[in-house]
């Protein structure tokens, strides 16, 4: 099994010294963020695999960077003058998730509330939930609170 680690960016940038882009540096990241596609891309893939990182789109609709090579829901890739150690896996969470209204189009972030999650089960916003997704919710807050 793996080691599961998650850190910020900073904690992660300080031990494994993210390399700035070499071919813009204008890149996203303040220069540290290499494309999925071109030379850029093309880098990645030839760079030490323990040293290679992914940014990309987690399950729940926040933005992670994980260590190690990806494809799925990928935006960009870092790379790492230090190795991450075999078997070790590290999540750094970049931002909350969100969701969206399948009533009115509505997109909302998580303000780190228990009653978002409610909402976000439902796939609506507060104000196209029916009577009774209301009252669940409701239910809920008053539990928590």
């Amino acid at each position: 099994m793996d080691n599961f680690i998650e850190m910020t960016f900073e904690e992660a940038d300080e031990q494994f010294k993210f390399i700035p882009n070499q071919y813009d540096e204008f890149a996203s990241f303040d220069g540290l963020m290499y494309e999925t596609y071109g030379d850029e891309v093309e880098a990645v893939k030839a760079f030490d695999p323990a040293k290679i990182w992914m940014y990309g789109d987690g399950d729940d609709g926040g933005s992670y960077i994980w260590s190690g090579w990806g494809f799925v829901n990928r935006i960009g890739y870092f790379l790492s003058e230090n190795p991450v150690p075999p078997d070790t896996t590290i999540q750094i969470k970049m931002s909350s998730y969100w969701y969206y209204c399948e009533g009115c189009g509505e997109e909302m972030e998580d303000d780190g509330q228990e009653i978002n999650d409610k909402f976000y089960d439902f796939q609506c916003c507060p104000l196209c939930a029916t009577v009774e997704q209301l009252k669940e919710i409701e239910e809920i807050n008053v539990n928590v609170g």
